[in-house]
């Protein structure tokens, strides 16, 4: 956090005085959209298609951003060197949807694979 040096009654000890909440929010909304941006840009970059994105803040005030792309056998090459994981898997019907994921820029890049039980 950063601070500002005030100086208080007494001239030899300087207060130090908090960012304002309103500093602390605008850093970090700025810090969010940016990774966000290079996120998008990176996945634009290597052929991979960005459905959407969305924000959510957890219970402890963490803020998570998560970019949805089409399914792409490229994905796993792609984040091969840091690792992707398996974190869903439901039954529609007749389909299997496998959720897997990815982080990269600080956020987190789903995709979904769709397959037949039949």
């Amino acid at each position: 956090m950063a601070t500002n040096a005030v100086t208080n009654l007494r001239r030899d000890q300087p207060r130090i005085v908090p960012e304002s909440a309103r500093d602390a929010a605008t850093t970090s909304a700025t810090r969010l959209i940016t990774d966000l941006l290079r996120c998008v840009l990176w996945l634009l970059k290597h052929g991979i298609y960005v459905i959407g994105f969305s924000g959510t803040r957890s219970v402890g005030s963490v803020d998570r951003v998560v970019v949805r792309v089409a399914a792409s056998p490229h994905l796993y090459i792609l984040f091969g060197r840091d690792g992707c994981s398996w974190r869903q898997r439901r039954q529609d019907g007749a389909l299997t949807i496998h959720t897997w994921f990815g982080e990269r820029f600080g956020c987190r890049v789903e995709w979904e694979e769709v397959t037949s039980c039949v």
